[in-house]
């Protein structure tokens, strides 16, 4: 059965991934992502976030850091676990990125319909995803309620640390990419 991660926040790099349907209210937040900004010395801030994940006896455990740097331009570095994860752009046109998870296995983030999918890359011609980021919209104007859930089916359980940290680094890059995108539609440079 797939499990639904629903986020506490419409922001994945602070909020909390809630496993959908659980009645256990010292389990209920499974995963929870916190960011801190650092001044830099030099024009801006960094920012580390840190991915925390419940254990089943209700400590935290950490199991990802995330370190932004100042130029979006400079590498940002993955820690998943104890490995650091190197996530590498697919193409020059494509919002894709791939990386290697603690399995072996390679997996791709991809943008398919205007949600983050994640792919394996062993078996290029299935179809299956490991992951999958839903947000929705109910409601009217200021009774507007958004939800976002990340959908994991049971092939990418022995791996979801590195799906919810990959998760939040790929999110957050892409969309900061698409604000700077409509910024400079909006101020007329596209």
């Amino acid at each position: 059965m797939t499990s639904q991660l629903v986020l506490s926040n419409k922001d994945p790099r602070r909020s909390d991934f809630v496993l959908a349907g659980h009645h256990d209210v010292d389990t209920l937040v499974t995963y929870t992502s916190h960011t801190a900004h650092y001044p830099s010395p030099r024009n801006g801030a960094r920012a580390t976030t840190t991915v925390t994940r419940t254990d089943p006896t209700g400590d935290r455990l950490q199991v990802g850091v995330i370190d932004w740097p100042v130029r979006s331009t400079d590498t940002v570095q993955v820690v998943v676990g104890t490995r650091d994860v190197s996530i590498t752009k697919s193409g020059i046109f494509t919002s894709s990125e791939w990386f290697t998870a603690a399995d072996g296995g390679t997996y791709e983030w991809q943008i398919r319909d205007g949600r983050p999918q994640l792919v394996p890359l062993a078996d290029m011609a299935s179809t299956a995803y490991v992951a999958t980021f839903v947000q929705s919209q109910s409601g009217f104007w200021l009774l507007r309620k958004h939800t976002s859930s990340l959908f994991v089916p049971p092939e990418g359980l022995p791996i979801l640390d590195d799906i919810i940290v990959t998760f939040i680094y790929f999110e957050s890059k892409w969309r900061d990419k698409e604000a700077t995108r409509s910024r400079a539609r909006l101020s007329g440079f596209m």
